[in-house]
């Protein structure tokens, strides 16, 4: 066994599911200890090898993640349901726990504006099957979107990461002196665009790696001075020694602890004034030919639990989620999350990572005995078809001890995993 004490993760599956991502990883020999700060969080104590191999990674059940970066999107706080643009996307830490948030009809929106990194963000979204989420690629100093039209910004812009020290030993060379100016001037417009975006009383959570007071405080003291954005102090958070900085009461400031933690700064900040009426609606809808309620059922969906129309764009199917449709115009070129391919003669193939429970054959397994199968079934072993699974079937969802992980390939009576 190979301890590591201070490796942090977080459930990224339901609340009602958590239980059972539980005992997967306590059967493939992994321990871990609750984290009091946030439901989700776990720490973990030991286990056989990288928890990013374990069958939770794979099937995106965790998410691997520092416990300072969970910080920022526990400050926003957003309801459930409702719609967060994450400015500073990649690669999908926080877009991703925003999401779990807000929920399956909530909206999380992620910018991105280097395509490689996008790549990455959409890779991660997907694997954890975020209907609720949306992802752009565009400049986030000048963003698309119309003015006073989102109640909730998460801003985690480029910054000089000193508080990554024990991890990137250099960054603090790297980062010095005249070399961080130009991220300062970013990190302005990027305020300046928030500001232009929040509704009158809505909040935006400006956060960071770095421990450099021109990044942090200085830059709370000009969305204050300047943007007329209202500092809103938050409160104490348990397992966490947060010393907030002289004049900049109300903020997370967190320092490097080494073996536990990398430093973080976290702001919490309100457009004065209050909002009324409803969020509005774009005149600029993306067009798409979307899968009918009984195309989804032919595929083995129940529209039930889909939360999302499914379009079809060109030899792609992309999650088209009911808020994005109602306030994201067609010109900031977002997509939705991908869910699979179609065919020139109209023959559509979900991605076996859709994991939505629908009219389908399923193929229910349990415990260790489980897991030691499933893990055949992803280094490219088959698995005999059940008699659930009748000869006219070409998919059957899997499923361990109740918990749906995807869809298995039906051929030729043998049920195999493929992402090809």
């Amino acid at each position: 066994m190979t301890t590591t004490p201070r490796r942090s993760f977080r459930f990224a599956c339901s609340t009602d599911d958590i239980p059972v991502v539980e005992d997967m990883l306590r059967l493939q020999g992994f321990r871990f200890e609750p984290d009091a700060f946030f439901p989700p969080a776990r720490r973990l104590v030991e286990g056989p090898g990288p928890l990013g191999n374990s069958l939770a990674g794979f099937f995106g059940l965790i998410y691997i993640q520092d416990r300072a970066s969970m910080l920022p999107p526990i400050a926003l706080n957003p309801p459930k349901g409702a719609s967060v643009l994450d400015m500073c996307s990649s690669p999908g830490s926080k877009t991703s726990q925003l999401a779990w948030l807000v929920g399956p009809h909530g909206l999380v929106l992620g910018n991105e504006p280097s395509p490689v990194r996008l790549a990455n963000l959409r890779r991660n979204l997907h694997v954890m099957g975020l209907i609720q989420t949306a992802t752009c690629c565009q400049s986030g100093e000048h963003l698309p979107l119309p003015d006073a039209s989102w109640d909730y910004i998460q801003l985690d812009p480029p910054c000089s990461g000193w508080g990554t020290v024990e991890k990137n030993p250099r960054v603090m060379d790297i980062w010095k002196d005249d070399k961080v100016a130009p991220l300062i001037r970013l990190q302005k417009d990027l305020l300046r665009e928030a500001e232009r975006l929040l509704r009158p009383g809505g909040v935006v959570v400006y956060s960071t790696c770095t421990t450099d007071v021109e990044e942090n405080e200085k830059q709370v003291l000009f969305a204050r001075e300047e943007l007329g954005l209202e500092l809103e102090p938050l409160g104490d958070v348990p397992g966490f020694d947060l010393q907030p900085p002289q004049g900049c009461e109300g903020v997370w400031c967190l320092s490097p602890k080494l073996g536990d933690t990398q430093g973080f700064f976290v702001a919490r900040l309100r457009k004065p004034g209050q909002s009324s009426g409803p969020l509005p609606y774009t005149d600029n809808p993306v067009q798409a030919e979307v899968l009918s309620e009984q195309q989804l059922r032919e595929q083995g969906l129940d529209p039930r639990f889909v939360h999302a129309e499914i379009g079809l764009f060109g030899g792609s199917l992309h999650a088209l989620p009911v808020p994005a449709l109602a306030a994201l115009p067609d010109s900031l070129h977002w997509q939705g999350l991908y869910m699979g391919k179609a065919g020139k003669n109209g023959d559509v193939r979900l991605s076996p990572r859709v994991r939505i429970e629908g009219p389908c054959a399923h193929v229910d397994l349990e415990g260790a005995e489980g897991l030691r199968v499933i893990s055949g079934l992803l280094q490219g072993q088959s698995l005999p078809a059940p008699s659930s699974v009748s000869a006219k079937d070409r998919v059957a969802l899997l499923r361990w001890n109740g918990l749906p992980l995807g869809r298995l390939n039906v051929k030729n009576k043998r049920l195999l995993w493929s992402e090809r």
